[in-house]
Protein backbone atom coordinates (compact mmCIF):
# COMPACT_ATOMS: atom_id res chain seq x y z
CA UNK A 1 0.00 0.00 0.00
CA UNK A 2 1.70 3.72 -0.80
CA UNK A 3 0.73 6.04 1.42
CA UNK A 4 -0.42 3.64 3.58
CA UNK A 5 0.37 5.97 6.45
CA UNK A 6 -2.49 8.34 6.33
CA UNK A 7 -5.76 8.93 4.92
CA UNK A 8 -7.24 5.93 2.47
CA UNK A 9 -4.49 3.86 2.45
CA UNK A 10 -3.91 3.99 6.57
CA UNK A 11 -8.06 3.32 6.21
CA UNK A 12 -7.02 0.30 4.20
CA UNK A 13 -4.38 -1.05 5.88
CA UNK A 14 -7.08 -1.10 8.80
CA UNK A 15 -9.19 -2.94 7.28
CA UNK A 16 -6.89 -5.27 6.11
CA UNK A 17 -5.06 -6.33 9.21
CA UNK A 18 -5.88 -9.48 10.73
CA UNK A 19 -6.85 -10.54 6.70
CA UNK A 20 -3.61 -10.06 5.19
CA UNK A 21 -0.77 -12.51 5.64
CA UNK A 22 1.68 -9.25 5.66
CA UNK A 23 0.75 -5.62 4.84
CA UNK A 24 3.84 -3.69 3.25
CA UNK A 25 3.23 0.13 3.34
CA UNK A 26 5.89 1.99 1.37
CA UNK A 27 5.91 5.99 2.50
CA UNK A 28 7.94 8.53 3.20
CA UNK A 29 6.40 9.01 6.63
CA UNK A 30 6.39 5.93 9.36
CA UNK A 31 3.22 4.23 10.01
CA UNK A 32 1.94 3.91 13.72
CA UNK A 33 -0.45 0.78 12.39
CA UNK A 34 0.91 -2.54 14.12
CA UNK A 35 2.72 -5.74 12.31
CA UNK A 36 3.26 -4.15 9.16
CA UNK A 37 6.36 -3.80 7.35
CA UNK A 38 7.41 -0.15 6.38
CA UNK A 39 9.68 0.61 3.11
CA UNK A 40 10.48 4.41 3.68
CA UNK A 41 10.13 5.64 0.07
CA UNK A 42 10.34 9.56 -1.35
CA UNK A 43 7.80 9.62 -3.84
CA UNK A 44 9.17 12.81 -5.35
CA UNK A 45 12.48 10.91 -5.91
CA UNK A 46 11.24 8.87 -8.99
CA UNK A 47 14.96 7.10 -9.73
CA UNK A 48 15.54 6.15 -6.02
CA UNK A 49 12.46 3.94 -6.43
CA UNK A 50 14.57 1.50 -8.38
CA UNK A 51 15.54 0.45 -4.67
CA UNK A 52 12.57 -1.04 -4.00
CA UNK A 53 13.46 -3.88 -6.56
CA UNK A 54 15.57 -5.25 -4.05
CA UNK A 55 13.20 -4.13 -1.00
CA UNK A 56 10.30 -6.07 -1.76
CA UNK A 57 10.65 -9.77 -1.25
CA UNK A 58 8.40 -12.51 -2.26
CA UNK A 59 5.24 -12.51 -3.83
CA UNK A 60 2.20 -9.81 -3.51
CA UNK A 61 -1.80 -10.22 -4.34
CA UNK A 62 -2.99 -6.62 -4.14
CA UNK A 63 -1.10 -3.32 -4.95
CA UNK A 64 -3.12 -0.40 -3.67
CA UNK A 65 -1.84 2.64 -5.20
CA UNK A 66 -2.88 5.77 -2.69
CA UNK A 67 -0.04 8.01 -2.30
CA UNK A 68 -0.82 11.41 -3.68
CA UNK A 69 -0.11 15.07 -2.96
CA UNK A 70 -3.17 17.32 -3.11
CA UNK A 71 -3.07 20.71 -5.75
CA UNK A 72 -0.58 23.19 -3.95
CA UNK A 73 0.87 26.39 -4.98
CA UNK A 74 4.58 25.97 -6.61
CA UNK A 75 4.40 22.32 -6.21
CA UNK A 76 3.57 21.51 -9.80
CA UNK A 77 6.53 19.13 -10.71
CA UNK A 78 5.84 17.26 -7.41
CA UNK A 79 2.39 16.64 -7.46
CA UNK A 80 3.19 15.03 -11.36
CA UNK A 81 5.58 13.04 -9.90
CA UNK A 82 3.57 11.81 -6.81
CA UNK A 83 0.44 11.39 -8.41
CA UNK A 84 1.22 9.49 -11.55
CA UNK A 85 5.18 8.75 -12.13
CA UNK A 86 5.64 7.58 -8.87
CA UNK A 87 2.49 5.13 -9.25
CA UNK A 88 3.26 3.70 -12.81
CA UNK A 89 6.94 3.33 -11.29
CA UNK A 90 6.14 1.52 -8.52
CA UNK A 91 3.30 -0.56 -10.31
CA UNK A 92 6.11 -1.62 -12.94
CA UNK A 93 8.54 -2.76 -9.98
CA UNK A 94 5.30 -4.52 -8.29
CA UNK A 95 3.91 -6.19 -11.29
CA UNK A 96 6.51 -9.01 -11.83
CA UNK A 97 5.83 -9.90 -8.02
CA UNK A 98 2.49 -10.50 -8.41
CA UNK A 99 0.62 -13.42 -8.62
CA UNK A 100 -2.22 -14.61 -10.45
CA UNK A 101 -5.66 -12.77 -9.33
CA UNK A 102 -4.28 -10.48 -8.32
CA UNK A 103 -5.77 -6.84 -8.16
CA UNK A 104 -3.97 -3.61 -8.36
CA UNK A 105 -5.84 -0.28 -7.47
CA UNK A 106 -4.64 3.08 -8.27
CA UNK A 107 -6.13 6.08 -6.50
CA UNK A 108 -7.49 8.58 -9.28
CA UNK A 109 -9.66 11.41 -8.14
CA UNK A 110 -13.20 13.23 -9.51
CA UNK A 111 -10.81 15.98 -10.69
CA UNK A 112 -9.60 13.63 -13.38
CA UNK A 113 -12.61 12.98 -15.23
CA UNK A 114 -12.66 15.25 -17.99
CA UNK A 115 -9.32 13.02 -19.39
CA UNK A 116 -11.89 12.36 -22.75
CA UNK A 117 -11.09 16.56 -23.44
CA UNK A 118 -7.61 16.47 -22.28
CA UNK A 119 -5.90 13.82 -24.15
CA UNK A 120 -3.58 15.21 -26.33
CA UNK A 121 -1.73 16.34 -23.30
CA UNK A 122 -2.27 13.20 -21.18
CA UNK A 123 -0.80 11.77 -24.17
CA UNK A 124 2.49 13.90 -24.38
CA UNK A 125 2.84 13.29 -20.61
CA UNK A 126 2.61 9.42 -19.88
CA UNK A 127 5.81 8.96 -22.38
CA UNK A 128 7.73 10.75 -19.64
CA UNK A 129 9.92 8.90 -17.77
CA UNK A 130 12.69 10.97 -16.38
CA UNK A 131 12.62 13.82 -13.84
CA UNK A 132 14.07 16.88 -16.50
CA UNK A 133 11.99 15.91 -18.85
CA UNK A 134 9.21 16.08 -16.28
CA UNK A 135 10.44 19.28 -15.25
CA UNK A 136 10.35 20.43 -19.22
CA UNK A 137 7.15 19.50 -19.62
CA UNK A 138 5.69 21.25 -16.57
CA UNK A 139 7.32 24.76 -17.59
CA UNK A 140 6.47 23.88 -21.60
CA UNK A 141 2.76 23.41 -20.72
CA UNK A 142 2.26 26.33 -18.36
CA UNK A 143 1.02 24.01 -15.61
CA UNK A 144 0.16 26.00 -12.60
CA UNK A 145 -1.22 23.33 -9.66
CA UNK A 146 -4.62 23.03 -10.12
CA UNK A 147 -3.80 21.92 -13.83
CA UNK A 148 -0.66 19.95 -12.68
CA UNK A 149 -3.25 18.10 -9.95
CA UNK A 150 -6.17 17.26 -12.92
CA UNK A 151 -3.42 16.06 -15.17
CA UNK A 152 -2.07 13.79 -12.87
CA UNK A 153 -5.64 12.22 -12.28
CA UNK A 154 -6.68 12.07 -15.64
CA UNK A 155 -3.36 10.11 -16.56
CA UNK A 156 -3.83 7.37 -13.79
CA UNK A 157 -7.16 7.19 -15.39
CA UNK A 158 -6.08 6.51 -18.68
CA UNK A 159 -3.06 4.73 -17.49
CA UNK A 160 -5.24 2.06 -15.85
CA UNK A 161 -7.56 1.82 -18.35
CA UNK A 162 -4.14 1.49 -21.00
CA UNK A 163 -2.70 -0.99 -18.84
CA UNK A 164 -6.39 -3.49 -18.65
CA UNK A 165 -5.46 -5.83 -21.28
CA UNK A 166 -1.77 -6.88 -20.77
CA UNK A 167 -2.17 -7.21 -17.19
CA UNK A 168 -5.31 -9.37 -17.77
CA UNK A 169 -3.16 -11.95 -19.95
CA UNK A 170 -1.52 -12.38 -16.23
CA UNK A 171 -4.66 -12.81 -14.84
CA UNK A 172 -4.18 -9.81 -13.02
CA UNK A 173 -6.64 -6.99 -12.63
CA UNK A 174 -6.39 -3.03 -12.76
CA UNK A 175 -8.73 -0.69 -11.65
CA UNK A 176 -8.75 3.32 -10.59
CA UNK A 177 -11.50 4.96 -8.37
CA UNK A 178 -12.24 8.80 -8.57
CA UNK A 179 -13.38 10.41 -5.13
CA UNK A 180 -14.51 13.37 -4.33
CA UNK A 181 -14.49 15.47 -1.60
CA UNK A 182 -13.03 13.36 1.30
CA UNK A 183 -12.60 14.86 4.82
CA UNK A 184 -8.87 14.26 5.81
CA UNK A 185 -6.51 16.19 6.49
CA UNK A 186 -5.74 17.70 3.02
CA UNK A 187 -9.18 18.31 2.10
CA UNK A 188 -8.81 22.31 2.77
CA UNK A 189 -5.52 21.87 0.40
CA UNK A 190 -8.61 21.26 -2.40
CA UNK A 191 -11.28 23.54 -1.07
CA UNK A 192 -8.82 26.57 -1.49
CA UNK A 193 -7.40 25.42 -4.46
CA UNK A 194 -10.84 24.47 -6.12
CA UNK A 195 -12.74 27.64 -4.21
CA UNK A 196 -16.14 28.34 -3.85
CA UNK A 197 -17.50 25.37 -6.07
CA UNK A 198 -15.77 22.65 -3.81
CA UNK A 199 -17.65 24.33 -0.93
CA UNK A 200 -21.21 24.39 -2.66
CA UNK A 201 -20.70 20.79 -3.76
CA UNK A 202 -19.68 19.07 -0.85
CA UNK A 203 -22.82 21.49 0.74
CA UNK A 204 -25.02 20.07 -1.98
CA UNK A 205 -24.30 16.38 -1.49
CA UNK A 206 -24.57 16.74 2.44
CA UNK A 207 -20.72 15.99 3.82
CA UNK A 208 -17.81 15.16 2.40
CA UNK A 209 -16.89 11.06 2.38
CA UNK A 210 -15.18 9.33 4.74
CA UNK A 211 -11.70 7.74 4.05
CA UNK A 212 -13.44 4.93 5.19
CA UNK A 213 -16.17 4.92 2.96
CA UNK A 214 -13.30 4.95 0.11
CA UNK A 215 -11.24 2.30 1.81
CA UNK A 216 -14.28 0.17 1.83
CA UNK A 217 -14.80 0.13 -2.06
CA UNK A 218 -10.90 -0.58 -1.99
CA UNK A 219 -12.01 -4.02 -0.54
CA UNK A 220 -14.44 -4.61 -3.33
CA UNK A 221 -12.08 -4.22 -5.85
CA UNK A 222 -9.38 -6.53 -4.72
CA UNK A 223 -11.64 -8.97 -3.65
CA UNK A 224 -13.02 -12.20 -5.48
CA UNK A 225 -16.45 -10.97 -5.85
CA UNK A 226 -14.88 -7.66 -8.24
CA UNK A 227 -12.97 -10.69 -10.43
CA UNK A 228 -15.11 -9.38 -13.77
CA UNK A 229 -14.48 -5.92 -13.28
CA UNK A 230 -11.10 -4.84 -14.59
CA UNK A 231 -9.86 -1.27 -16.34
CA UNK A 232 -12.67 1.07 -15.28
CA UNK A 233 -12.52 3.99 -13.09
CA UNK A 234 -15.42 3.88 -10.04
CA UNK A 235 -16.39 7.41 -8.89
CA UNK A 236 -16.82 7.21 -5.54
CA UNK A 237 -18.24 10.27 -4.73
CA UNK A 238 -21.68 10.53 -3.00
CA UNK A 239 -23.60 11.62 -5.81
CA UNK A 240 -21.16 14.38 -7.34
CA UNK A 241 -20.53 12.73 -10.95
CA UNK A 242 -24.64 12.43 -11.13
CA UNK A 243 -24.95 16.34 -9.57
CA UNK A 244 -22.79 17.23 -12.22
CA UNK A 245 -24.08 15.29 -15.24
CA UNK A 246 -27.90 16.77 -14.09
CA UNK A 247 -26.53 20.11 -14.14
CA UNK A 248 -24.44 20.01 -17.49
CA UNK A 249 -27.44 18.32 -19.74
CA UNK A 250 -29.75 19.59 -18.12
CA UNK A 251 -31.36 16.26 -16.29
CA UNK A 252 -32.81 16.76 -12.88
CA UNK A 253 -36.30 17.12 -14.29
CA UNK A 254 -35.99 14.02 -15.44
CA UNK A 255 -35.44 11.97 -12.44
CA UNK A 256 -37.48 11.73 -8.75
CA UNK A 257 -37.86 14.85 -7.36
Amino acid sequence: ITGGSSGMGRECCNLLSGIAEEIVIIDVMEPDIKDVTWIKTDFTNVDSLDELKHELAGNFDVLINSAGLPPRESKELDILLVNFMALRKVSEIIIPKMNPGSSIVNLASKAGSNWKENLPQIKRLIPITNFFDLASFCKREELNHVRAYDLSKEAVIVWTMASCEGLRQKDIRINSISPAAIQTRILDDFISAIGELAAKMINRIGRPGTPQEVAEVIMFLISKKSYWITGIDLPVDGGTSAIVNCIQFDLSQLGYN
